[in-house]
């Protein structure tokens, strides 16, 4: 229907209008094909990782280069490792998270600063970039013309919208070479034979049979020829890029789902609601499921009214399944809330500019329009795919169409691009965004267009990818809220059983897959690492340390066993069969209190002993682990310990009687104490 022609109170009505199709015989020459470009290395572009040339009196000293990355570190609370050397013996340093573009800046600018390097620059990830092979592409202003288009071949490098489905809610589509590939099943959703021009009621054919009238037909004393709307609108959206004919896409990688709602007349209010409802993944009755429910709904019509109960209720019920619902403002040159879908709520209004940039001479305007996208304008109109036919389809072919109706699928494409991007957003954040990112109209505009004019360049974002999971050192560290001080060593590997060590100022963290990480500091730590720390008997740190004890105590677990420190004792190991003696008695709380030496071997038989601040307790394989304590190790002790004739303990104390009598067995007899003395039996 050309522009400007009116349509039932509640009846949908195209919203472009064809101008002269393109001719085979007059193809411009084709654009260059693709070729690899080095993206720009902006000093606040984000990177992880740097190329660092140390000068040579530290280039071959990785203490040197460490004092380096710690300084950097220190500076920027960023700490870095070196991850490879370069051909030219430059270090490749990265980052231990992600970093956006400020923290890249000033980390590059504190390494750079430091007098052991020579040169640094970011490591900088390229990509390949291309300018469509397409035939007809010079002629499509809108995606080409980043001055007056919508800067979609900017974000074409890394994405084009596969994996996208965008329902075109239309006239239906025609075959078309050029756009075949990218198009999915669909669904005929006009429900009354009398209306749909071909002969029966809803089914699976989604094809257009033609919107050809004649006179008389619709209230119209005119005749037209078939539209081919649908066709022409789709083509816009995905048209196959790169196949060296014809037109390219806005995005070329995404499918086109055809729900024809739109007849010999226009569409029922009824037909439009259902199609929006079953779209996108809704139940309408008789209809079967769609199997592919569209991210994206492209809506280029509309008709004189208010936004009717039934057309609201199947917008919201397309936005909360995750539609975002794209409707044209309108031609007449009047304030959009006067036309409907286009002053429905929850939907994206898109108004038309023209080839300078302004508000197109008959796009509607105002309060209701929410971006504006190119809809052409008399002489330099919107190139897509198209049919010959003038009644029926006929063969195919590319024509220049002009309205809201060509605007509407440049914002949803843009949309759809988003959505490949970041699958993640919903529509009001899909609305949000392309609001915030349009840029002001580079042309003029009266009466109200929206933010501005859709940039697929600044909407079209990936998020930023998860941070790279710590390391458990890390996470340690992190979890320590800078306690241990500036790290003064990077992550050192390759100790026993794959375990992993990183010293700050204040400490190390130790880490192995069967420990866990734990801080390793102070006087513990020395005597752990007089030990031989993981190599020795003790092996890794099973805790942190644990305070809290008696008299200020403190103590730490290990693989195998543990240390034990207080104010008054100094540290000590505790292992073995005389820890688990030990922990009998209480551990420090007990008789015993903490230990005064570590275990003393090089006794008689194999024997070990530990002296605590109460006693000791013995061991020998013979034997095991024994208390001595008060007076039986005193008589124990005069007659040569272990040495003597009484050899090892035998039992702990027991008592002997209600006076307090108690007795030690011994492998060479008994000690006894009570109130009337002491004897050996």
């Amino acid at each position: 229907m050309n522009r400007g022609a009116a349509g039932f109170l509640l009846a949908g009505v195209l919203l472009g209008s064809a101008m002269p199709a393109a001719n085979a015989g007059d193809k411009p020459p084709a654009p260059s094909g693709s070729s690899a470009v080095q993206k720009s290395s902006a000093p606040a572009q984000a990177t992880d990782q740097f190329i660092v040339k140390f000068k040579p009196s530290a280039a071959s000293s990785a203490a040197e280069r460490g004092k380096t990355y710690s300084k950097a570190g220190r500076a920027t609370s960023i700490d870095v490792k070196e991850v490879k050397t370069a051909a030219g013996g430059a270090k490749v340093v990265k980052a231990t998270h992600r970093l956006n573009a400020e923290e890249s800046k000033s980390l590059l600018q504190n390494i750079a600063a430091d007098d052991n390097v020579s040169s640094v620059e970011p490591d900088i990830l390229m990509q390949p970039t291309s300018t469509p092979n397409d035939t007809y592409y010079s002629r499509q202003w809108a995606l080409s013309d980043p001055n007056v288009g919508i800067r979609v071949p900017a974000v074409w490098d890394r994405t084009t919208g596969a994996g996208q489905v965008v329902a075109v809610i239309d006239t239906g589509i025609t075959a078309h070479s050029d756009l075949n590939a990218n198009v999915i099943a669909g669904y005929d959703m006009i429900a009354d034979p009398a209306t749909s021009g071909d002969g029966d009621g809803r089914d699976p054919d989604a094809s257009d049979p033609g919107d050809y009238r004649i006179s008389g037909a619709c209230g119209s004393a005119s005749t037209s020829n078939s539209s081919w709307h649908g066709t022409h609108v789709a083509g816009i959206i995905a048209a196959v890029a790169n196949n060296g004919e014809g037109v390219s896409g806005a995005a070329p990688g995404v499918k086109i789902e055809p729900v024809r709602a739109l007849g010999d007349c226009g569409g029922y209010l009824s037909d439009i609601s259902d199609a929006i409802t079953w779209a996108s993944g809704g139940a309408v009755t008789g209809v079967p499921a769609n199997g592919n429910p569209a991210q994206t709904i492209n809506l280029s019509l509309g008709g004189t009214a208010a936004c009717s109960a039934t057309l609201q209720a199947a917008i919201d019920g397309a936005v909360s399944r995750g539609s975002a619902v794209f409707v044209a403002a309108g031609n007449e040159n009047q304030l959009a809330s006067n036309s409907t879908p286009a002053n429905c709520n929850n939907v994206i209004t898109v108004g038309a500019t023209n080839q300078s940039g302004s508000r197109a001479s008959y796009s509607n305007f105002g309060p209701a329009v929410d971006i504006m996208a190119p809809g052409g304008d008399t002489g330099a109109g919107i190139l897509s795919t198209l049919n010959a036919g003038t009644t029926t389809p006929g063969a195919e072919t590319y024509g220049y169409m002009m309205g809201t109706s060509m605007a509407t699928p440049m914002a949803a494409s843009v949309g759809a691009l988003m959505k490949a991007a970041d699958p993640t957003l919903t529509p009001a954040q899909i609305k949000t965004k392309l609001e915030e990112t349009a840029r002001p109209l580079p042309g003029t505009c009266s009466g109200g267009c929206g933010a501005g004019l859709v940039d697929a360049s600044a909407a079209v974002v990936y998020p930023p990818a998860p941070a790279a999971p710590l390391s458990p050192i890390a996470a340690k560290a992190a979890s320590l809220n800078g306690a241990l001080g500036a790290a003064t060593t990077g992550e050192v590997n390759g100790l026993k059983d794959n375990g992993a060590y990183q010293c700050f100022e204040h400490g190390c963290i130790l880490y192995s897959p069967a420990s866990g990480a734990h801080v390793s500091a102070g006087a513990i730590r020395d005597l752990w690492a007089a030990t031989g720390f993981e190599g020795g008997a003790l092996g890794y740190p099973t805790t942190d340390e644990v305070g809290g004890l008696r008299d200020g105590g403190v103590y730490q677990n290990y693989q195998g066993g543990a240390i034990i420190w207080s104010p008054a004792t100094g540290a000590h190991v505790s292992t073995g069969a005389i820890r688990g003696e030990w922990a009998a008695t209480g551990f420090e709380g007990g008789r015993l209190g903490y230990p005064t030496t570590d275990e003393v071997g090089g006794l008689r038989d194999g024997g070990v002993y530990q002296n605590y601040q109460g006693g000791a307790i013995i061991w020998s394989p013979a034997t095991g682990a024994h208390l001595s304590v008060g007076a039986i190790r005193s008589i124990w002790a005069s007659t040569g310990f272990e040495s003597g004739r009484l050899g090892y303990p035998t039992s702990d104390e027991y008592p002997t009687g209600n006076d307090g009598s108690v007795a030690q067995n011994y492998q060479g007899g008994v000690i006894h104490v009570g109130p009337n003395g002491a004897y050996i039996s």
